[in-house]
């Protein structure tokens, strides 16, 4: 790649110098002309000393906008294209059950910045390594998806909005799912069960900044759908994207101080109907999701909790339309929350390794309360005590590996023991 550069620069060299020597006679249109070929020339220069430097990557960053450094690439470009992109592949050996090794995802981010207010920032994601037709031995459980897809206005550097396929602004995984954001092998339990991690759907919102100080988003998306309620949380019930039902629609709202560096102490709140064509349902299944979090990293620290609650209306009529009994009822309300620390034992030696030992506990229950003649499955009553490690040779790649003491009100829960490698880019 250098030696082509400069052998082009060779070529093109004496053609663009070549009308120096005649800049004292030039004037009027020669001159615009002269002062395009020094244009030209100064980027060419650049060019050859960006590939003779070699491969000097560029910085990660810490994100911006409510994403994570690799989905923020679009806004380190002034024009054009941008490329970045992450992957997670993990080992699970599960107590008394199967082990499972998974290439559990691969992402591309491609961005295009039309000019200085607008953009378009996409994720698109390859899930469990393979998607192929066949049965059997020849079944794959891939899936290709959009993760997100949205066009932005930035009106200025503390105010935009954006409309697309977006990431619901809720928690502290959910738009920061990157393997490098989180210290285990995969994200919380609290993050997947009662706020349904990766969670998107189509809207439109606006978003800014004040003072550096608060970060804020506000969106308008299509609703849940109640039909993929379960005993076990509103997971199933995100749209994604696909021909997603609209006749009921959410909002939510997020604000983070951000003002300490190294510290982001904030909260959401989601509310919107969730009842959408739910055969058999005539009621508007109303449903509100509220947390509070906080993260702090410095001086080698990692520190974070979060604190989630889900209450949902008419969940009597929910259960009946959807042939629900006894205990696999859905909850009406369902909470959880974790306290997360870790510590980086190679903090301050001078290298850009980190090495983080941590724990973590966290308590889930997705039938906190249930409707007047149900029961609650005490299976769904859940804690659960992780701790490991989590080592990066550099900031792009980090490996992992972790124990998951379970415990649940039936002693059913399996404890797990994993290992995960993740790269960011």
């Amino acid at each position: 790649m250098n030696s082509t550069l400069s052998f082009a620069a060779g070529l093109l060299l004496p053609t663009l110098l070549a009308p120096f020597a005649l800049a004292q006679e030039a004037t009027g249109t020669d001159r615009e002309r002269i002062a395009e070929l020094e244009r030209r020339l100064e980027l060419l220069s650049e060019e050859i000393a960006g590939a003779q430097l070699g491969a000097a990557r560029p910085p990660l960053g810490d994100g911006a906008f409510g994403f994570a450094p690799g989905a923020a690439r679009i806004y380190d470009v002034e024009e054009g294209v941008s490329i970045g992109g992450y992957g997670e592949i993990r080992y699970d050996d599960v107590q008394g059950g199967a082990d499972t090794s998974d290439v559990q995802r691969a992402i591309i981010y491609l961005g295009y910045r039309f000019d200085e207010k607008w953009l378009l920032n996409t994720e698109i994601e390859f899930e469990h390594a393979t998607v192929e037709n066949g049965s059997g031995a020849d079944s794959s459980p891939g899936s290709v998806s959009v993760e997100f897809a949205y066009v932005e206005y930035q009106h200025s550097p503390t105010f935009g909005a954006r409309a697309g396929l977006l990431l619901v602004p809720v928690g502290l995984v959910n738009e920061l799912h990157e393997p490098s954001n989180f210290l285990s092998a995969n994200r919380p339990f609290v993050e997947q069960r009662i706020i349904p991690s990766t969670w998107r759907e189509n809207g439109f919102g606006v978003f800014g900044t004040v003072a550096d100080v608060w970060d804020w988003r506000v969106y308008v998306v299509n609703g849940l759908d109640a039909s993929g309620f379960s005993s076990n949380g509103l997971r199933d019930g995100r749209q994604k994207g696909g021909k997603a039902q609209s006749d009921d629609l959410a909002a939510v709202a997020r604000v983070d101080y951000v003002g300490t560096p190294g510290l982001m102490v904030g909260g959401s709140v989601y509310y919107g109907h969730s009842g959408q064509r739910t055969p058999g349902l005539s009621a508007n299944v109303n449903t509100t999701i509220a947390e509070g979090h906080v993260d702090y990293r410095a001086a080698g620290l990692h520190l974070r909790a979060l604190f989630a609650r889900t209450e949902l209306d008419d969940v009597a009529e929910l259960d009946a339309a959807l042939g629900l009994v006894g205990n696999a009822t859905v909850g009406e309300s369902q909470s959880g929350w974790y306290a997360e620390a870790g510590y980086d034992v190679l903090h301050g030696s001078g290298s850009e390794q980190s090495l983080v030992p941590f724990v973590r506990y966290e308590e889930l229950d997705t039938q906190g309360s249930v409707p007047s003649g149900f029961a609650s499955n005490p299976a769904r009553d859940r804690e659960y005590v992780t701790f490991g490690v989590a080592w990066s040779p550099i900031p792009e790649l980090v490996l992992k590996a972790d124990y998951v003491n379970g415990d649940n009100g039936a002693g059913t829960e399996p404890d797990l023991f994993r290992l995960g490698l993740g790269w960011v880019f």
